[in-house]
C-alpha cells in the first residue's frame, strides 16, 4: 500500500493538489481574500524563479512615488536567518535576506520596506505608517490578501512547451493557464531572449544594465566591464541562464562560471574555492548578480581579484505605466 501512495505522490504531487484546492476555494468565492485598507498591487510569477520581480518591484514603487503616492514594500525575506516580522532598517543581509536588501539599496527613501511572511499583518503595519498603496514583491500564489491589481511576470523561456510544466516536471508554480488571473501580465528581458516570442496580450519590458556598476576596487561604469577577459561568473539567483546572457550581451569573457541554488549565502568554503579557483584559472576579476554581491562582498577581504555586480534596471516603458494609472 505504501508503495502505491509512493507512486501516486510522484505522479501527483500533494503541492500541486494543494494548489488546486486552494485556487478552487478562491475562484468559487467559498474563501474570501481579506482587504487591507489601502490599494494593493501584488508583483508575481508563475515559474519558481528569475522573472525579474524585484527590479520591477523597484522600478514600479518609485514610478509611483514619483506620481506623489505613498508607497510601502513588502516583502518575505526570502533566505534569511530567523524569523519574525519588522521594519527594515539597518539590518544585515542574514536578517533580513538578500532580496530585502537590494529593494532597501535601490528604492527611494521614502518607502518603507516591511517584512513578513504574513501577507496581511504586513500590509496593515504599512498602512499604519501612512503608506496608501502597498506592493508586494511575490504574491501571486498568496490570496489570502486581496489585490487591486494583479501583475504576473513572465521571461520568454517559460512560453516554450516543454517549460509549461508545473514543477517537478517543469519550472511552473501552478499550471499555466492560472496565468489569467493576473490583471497585467508582463513578458520581462525580451531583449535577452530574441529567439523567443512573447506572450499574447502581454505588455513587453526590456532587461536594462545600471550605468554603475558595484566594485570591490575602484569606481567602475557598464561600459568597462566590456572585453573583460579571464572572468570568474558567480551566480546564485532562480534562472542564472538569463545572468549568462547578460554577459555575453556586455561582451565579458567568462572562463569559469559557479552556479549556486538561489539565495545562497555563501560559506568560508565557497569562499575557498572561490579562491583556489581563481589561482587554477588565473581569474582577473569575479562578476556577479546584485542579489549575490549584498552576501559576497562580505568576504571581498579574502578574495585577491576585483568582483563586480552588474545592476539591472527596467524602465516602464509608456505602455507600461498607462496600464498602471488606468486601474488605478
Amino acid at each position: 500500500m505504501r508503495s502505491v501512495v509512493s507512486v501516486v505522490l510522484s505522479l501527483f504531487p500533494i503541492h500541486l493538489l494543494f494548489i488546486k484546492i486552494k485556487n478552487y476555494l478562491y475562484d468559487k468565492n467559498i474563501l474570501s481574500p481579506t482587504r487591507a485598507g489601502a490599494t494593493v498591487i501584488s508583483v508575481g510569477n508563475i515559474s519558481l524563479g528569475g522573472t525579474g520581480k524585484t527590479p520591477f518591484t523597484i522600478a514600479l514603487s518609485n514610478f509611483l512615488v514619483q506620481r506623489g503616492k505613498s508607497v510601502g514594500v513588502l516583502t518575505r525575506g526570502y533566505g534569511r536567518k530567523g524569523c519574525g516580522d519588522f521594519l527594515l532598517k539597518n539590518h544585515s543581509v542574514e536578517e533580513a535576506g538578500d532580496e530585502a536588501i537590494v529593494l532597501r539599496n535601490n528604492l527611494s527613501n521614502s518607502v518603507p520596506i516591511y517584512i513578513s511572511k504574513n501577507k496581511v499583518l504586513g500590509a496593515k503595519k504599512l498602512i499604519d505608517l501612512g503608506c496608501d498603496i502597498i506592493v508586494l514583491d511575490d504574491a501571486f500564489q498568496h490570496r489570502k490578501i486581496h489585490r487591486d491589481i494583479d501583475v504576473v511576470l513572465v521571461n520568454p523561456d517559460e512560453l516554450k512547451e516543454k517549460n509549461k510544466k508545473t514543477f517537478p516536471w517543469g519550472v511552473l508554480r501552478e499550471p499555466f493557464y492560472n496565468i489569467d488571473r493576473a490583471d497585467i501580465i508582463i513578458t520581462n528581458k525580451i531583449n535577452l531572449y530574441k529567439e523567443s516570442s512573447p506572450l499574447k496580450n502581454s505588455l513587453l519590458i526590456n532587461t536594462e544594465f545600471e550605468n554603475e556598476v558595484l566594485s570591490s576596487n575602484e569606481k567602475t561604469t557598464i561600459n568597462q566591464l566590456s572585453g573583460l577577459k579571464n572572468v570568474m561568473s558567480v551566480c546564485g539567483v532562480g534562472k542564472p541562464e538569463s545572468f549568462q546572457k547578460s554577459l555575453s550581451e556586455l561582451n565579458v569573457h567568462v572562463v569559469e562560471k559557479l552556479i549556486y541554488p538561489d539565495h545562497h549565502s555563501f560559506s568560508k568554503k565557497d569562499v575557498s574555492n572561490i579562491v583556489l579557483g581563481i589561482e587554477k584559472n588565473k581569474i582577473d576579476a569575479i562578476v556577479c548578480t546584485e542579489k549575490d554581491w549584498v552576501k559576497l562582498s562580505l568576504f571581498k577581504e579574502k578574495i585577491s581579484v576585483p568582483i563586480y555586480a552588474i545592476k539591472l534596471k527596467h524602465s516602464l516603458n509608456e505602455e507600461v505605466r498607462e496600464a498602471f494609472l488606468r486601474l488605478l
